[in-house]
C-alpha cells in the first residue's frame, strides 16, 4: 500500500490560535514580529507539541505577510526564521535570513511584503546539521504600481546558492518564528498573517 501523506496546520491542538497582528519593529534591533497565541507569555512563535514531531524528510511550509513603512532617512532591513528551544524565548537558531535590504529613502506607508519558505529535517539529533531551509522575500517597492515600471524586489533566503543547514537539537521541542533587523529606527516592519503547515 502506498505511503499516505498528510498536512496539518499550526497551532498544534495545545496550543490556542493567535489573534491580530504580530508586535511592530520600529527600533534598531533584533526582535520576533510573527503573531503569537494571545494566551501566551513567551515570545511569539509557534511550537511543535513535543520533539518527536521531528522525522527525517520531515517539510514545515511557512508563508507570512505584512507591511513595512519607510522614512525620508534609509536604513537596512533583514529578515529571518529562526527555532527556540523549548518555548522559553530567549535563545534563537537562525534557520535561514535575507540580506539586509536598503530601505527606501523616502516616506511611503504599507509596503505589502511576503515570505514563503520551506524547512527540511535531515536528521533527528542534539547536534550537527538537523534542518535546511531555503525560502523567498517579496518586497513592494512602491505604493503605486504601474505595469509598465518596475515596482517589487525579490530576494533570496539564504541570499547565496542552496539551503541554509542549521545545527537544531531535534530531539526537542522546538518553536518557529519570523524575526527581522532593523539596523536604525527608520523604518517600521509588522507580520500581519503568519501561517505553518506541516507536510509529511
Amino acid at each position: 500500500m502506498a505511503e499516505q501523506d498528510w498536512v496539518a496546520m499550526f497551532p498544534q491542538a495545545d496550543q490556542p490560535a493567535w489573534t491580530g497582528a504580530g508586535t511592530a519593529l520600529s527600533t534598531a534591533t533584533t526582535a520576533t514580529i510573527s503573531p503569537r497565541p494571545t494566551s501566551e507569555v513567551t515570545p511569539d512563535y509557534n511550537k511543535f507539541v513535543n520533539g518527536t514531531d521531528w522525522t527525517v524528510g520531515k517539510l514545515i511550509e511557512v508563508t507570512a505577510r505584512g507591511f513595512i513603512t519607510t522614512t525620508a532617512t534609509g536604513t537596512t532591513a533583514t529578515w529571518f526564521l529562526a527555532t527556540n528551544l523549548d518555548n522559553t524565548g530567549t535563545t534563537y537558531v537562525t534557520l535561514a535570513t535575507t540580506a539586509a535590504i536598503n530601505t527606501l529613502a523616502s516616506a511611503v506607508t504599507g509596503l505589502q511584503w511576503e515570505l514563503w519558505a520551506t524547512i527540511r529535517c535531515t536528521a533527528v539529533a542534539n547536534s550537527g546539521n538537523t534542518l535546511a531551509t531555503q525560502g523567498t522575500l517579496k518586497l513592494a517597492t512602491s505604493a503605486a504600481p504601474t505595469m509598465v515600471t518596475p515596482s517589487g524586489l525579490i530576494v533570496g533566503m539564504p541570499n547565496a546558492s542552496g539551503e541554509t543547514n542549521a545545527a537544531v537539537n531535534t530531539l526537542r521541542t522546538q518553536g518557529i518564528a519570523l524575526r527581522a533587523t532593523l539596523a536604525a529606527a527608520n523604518a517600521t516592519i509588522q507580520c500581519t498573517q503568519w501561517m505553518l503547515k506541516m507536510l509529511n
